[in-house]
């Protein structure tokens, strides 16, 4: 039997609609009374008024709205305004808490600075009524601290999920050192959940001493330990080439085929694609090496820095400094290239100045060719990098993106071999056309 529906209309009989177990149901503003949703009648909910309120049936619509109105704001479930406002009230709470994790700043930064400012910017753009309303919003030290410490609360919820997993789960690692040269041992898991994928965090931890396969391997092992998660539910595991853990003896991928023989060892996706765009041929990697030389010269001494970044000023650039290349950052490589492209005649007046070597680079026209074009065509593998990003990617994605990069590869080579150039965007730029050795 279909479902019936609330309709406006009915407040005219006492009735407003609340939600049980998933159906509509009238509840009278007069007794609180809730009828099964068969009553959802006109006839049978103005029987009801008639009946047991007979003193009210003569009163007009905006008595019983007036009357749905206090109904409602009593109501302690989802649809009552006391739950609403208190559910606004705990997640303002939370997210100012958020914020103030993520900047990594004291837990009484909230109480003594956001409340405040906070308070200032709404009595004067909105009034003096608002104010009152921010005072129940919890910003107190103790307050943002627990709030920050539910973190643990939230990864026993991933150990959780991932052992109540129906199909196992996956799981992905990265070591990698940081700037203090500690190194770092990132784990990402993915199991289902109510019938869908997730994807979370579920180890972050340093590796104070090795760090061979069978240092991480370890790591992970007392891990899952301690959480009781098994192994043999392990149906995927994604690492990047690196001998200590590809390796066929030694290496992390074969402690965990001895663990869990039926999981698959993948090659992390993006760590192979980045591995490929080390390749350059000797003319461009000599560029490459002279552009780390240029930036290396102004980064690395203050008083360069500084002089440089009033010139950009005088010149008015759009940027002030130049970017550091870092191997471990693939994307560093097409923001350096672009970057110092952008500021090579910022970069001449000042080597014009100093008589130093890199004038020569900067008043060279192959050079500037080779810049522009590494630049646009890292800019082209950065984009690409972001694509393969971000939550709930798949391999078949993976794939499906990578294939259609490859193709528009083959068509920038048939624009290449007719002298079209109109897919690099710094490069045609030159007043000069390109050079065949591109192609």
């Amino acid at each position: 039997m279909p479902k019936r529906k609330y309709d406006p209309a009915y407040i005219k009989y006492g009735f407003i609609a609340i939600e049980h177990g998933g159906e509509a149901l009238p509840q009278c503003v007069v007794c609180m009374k809730s009828l099964s949703n068969a009553a959802m009648k006109p006839s049978l909910l103005k029987r009801h008024l008639e009946t047991n309120h007979a003193d009210k049936k003569d009163r007009d619509q905006s008595y019983f709205q007036r009357l749905g109105e206090n109904v409602k704001r009593q109501r302690m479930d989802k649809t009552g305004q006391i739950y609403q406002k208190g559910a606004g009230i705990v997640k303002a709470s939370y997210e100012v808490s958020l914020l103030v994790a993520k900047n990594m700043k004291a837990h009484t930064i909230a109480e003594s600075l956001i409340m405040p400012a906070a308070k200032i910017l709404v009595s004067h753009v909105i009034g003096e009524e608002a104010v009152a309303k921010l005072e129940s919003v919890f910003v107190s030290n103790n307050t943002v601290q627990r709030r920050i410490e539910m973190s643990v609360y939230i990864a026993d919820q991933v150990v959780e999920g991932v052992k109540s997993s129906k199909y196992g789960f996956a799981i992905q690692l990265n070591e990698s050192m940081d700037i203090t040269n500690c190194s770092q041992l990132l784990v990402y898991v993915r199991f289902t959940q109510s019938n869908a994928a997730k994807t979370e965090l579920l180890l972050s931890q340093d590796l104070s001493s090795t760090t061979t396969g069978k240092d991480i391997f370890n790591v992970l092992d007392n891990f899952f330990k301690q959480n009781e998660l098994d192994w043999g539910k392990l149906v995927g595991c994604t690492t990047d080439g690196a001998p200590s853990m590809l390796g066929r003896k030694s290496g992390f991928q074969a402690h965990v085929k001895a663990v869990a023989p039926n999981a698959t060892a993948v090659h992390c996706f993006i760590h192979r694609f980045a591995l490929c765009a080390k390749v350059l041929p000797p003319k461009l990697l000599s560029c490459l090496n002279r552009v780390i030389r240029i930036v290396n010269f102004v980064k690395t001494s203050a008083l360069n820095t500084l002089l440089f970044k009033l010139l950009c000023e005088d010149f008015g650039s759009d940027h002030i400094c130049l970017l550091y290349h870092t191997e471990v950052r693939w994307l560093s490589r097409g923001n350096t290239m672009r970057r110092l492209f952008e500021l090579r005649d910022v970069l001449l007046v000042s080597f014009k100045e100093k008589e130093h070597d890199f004038q020569n680079d900067l008043e060279d026209e192959e050079f500037i060719s080779r810049l522009a074009y590494l630049s646009d065509i890292f800019g082209a593998l950065n984009h690409l990098n972001l694509w393969f990003q971000g939550p709930d990617c798949t391999v078949t994605e993976f794939i499906s993106k990578l294939e259609a990069f490859v193709r528009k590869l083959d068509l920038w080579m048939k624009y290449v071999e007719s002298k079209r150039y109109g897919m690099f965007e710094l490069l045609t730029t030159l007043e000069r056309e390109p050079t065949d050795e591109f192609a």
